[in-house]
């Protein structure tokens, strides 16, 4: 098990070393985290190599992908970087790429009632804007559980609130400060229910952000 504590609160800088190979080749993980060692909850990164693929596969309780960058696709279609999928528990697919991608996963933790298809692609202009000076891109929200994409073109601070349902945070560009802690792209950060982060990010800092999903964990 990796992380699986949803009392304890986590910050984890990005760090190269820590990708491993994964039983497809070509296909690398860096494992955020983990129930078991094919199965149950994931949360990772995941990088497909030009040209190579991972076999079909069964989401039991689904899986959810936002893409970093290059092309994801399987039997559906193609996901360029900036798309957002949702494939319900019960779904599976063959998953490849022709130039290469990196996409941050998370596997088996549906409800089992939320079983709606979901596809978000950048060019959907989805984008709001908030009078507190930032925007938010809406992806997906169940039983109080939201997901979104937030930039902050000017910076500052992250919004102050009591997180009763926990906090769960992928930085996708720019830096976020915590103390003396510095989270660059791709570091992701984890706040256990009724946490009140205090978070300072630098200009143009866009990140995943999940909110409400730790209080039934």
């Amino acid at each position: 098990m990796l992380n699986m504590n949803f009392s304890q609160s986590l910050s984890l800088d990005y760090n190269a070393d820590r990708w491993q190979p994964s039983p497809a080749s070509g296909v690398w993980r860096y494992p955020i985290e983990r129930e078991q060692a094919e199965s149950g909850h994931v949360t990772s990164l995941v990088r497909f190599e030009p040209n190579s693929y991972f076999p079909e596969h069964q989401h039991p309780l689904g899986e959810e992908f936002w893409v970093l960058e290059g092309t994801f696709s399987d039997e559906s279609g193609d996901y360029p970087a900036g798309s957002y999928v949702r494939n319900p528990p019960g779904s599976r697919h063959r998953s490849f790429t022709r130039e290469g991608c990196t996409i941050f996963v998370k596997l088996n933790q549906f409800s089992p009632d939320d079983d709606k298809w979901l596809k978000v692609f950048p060019d959907q202009e989805l984008w709001i804007t908030g009078r507190k000076g930032y925007r938010r891109l809406p992806l997906h929200q169940h039983q109080g559980v939201h997901t979104s994409v937030l930039h902050f073109p000017e910076g500052g601070s992250f919004p102050a609130c009591c997180y009763k349902g926990g906090l769960e945070l992928l930085v996708l560009e720019g830096c976020v400060q915590q103390g003396d802690g510095h989270y660059p792209a791709l570091s992701w950060l984890r706040f256990a229910p009724n946490s009140e982060p205090e978070l300072q990010l630098t200009p143009d800092t866009r990140l995943w952000v999940r909110t409400g999903h730790l209080a039934t964990r």
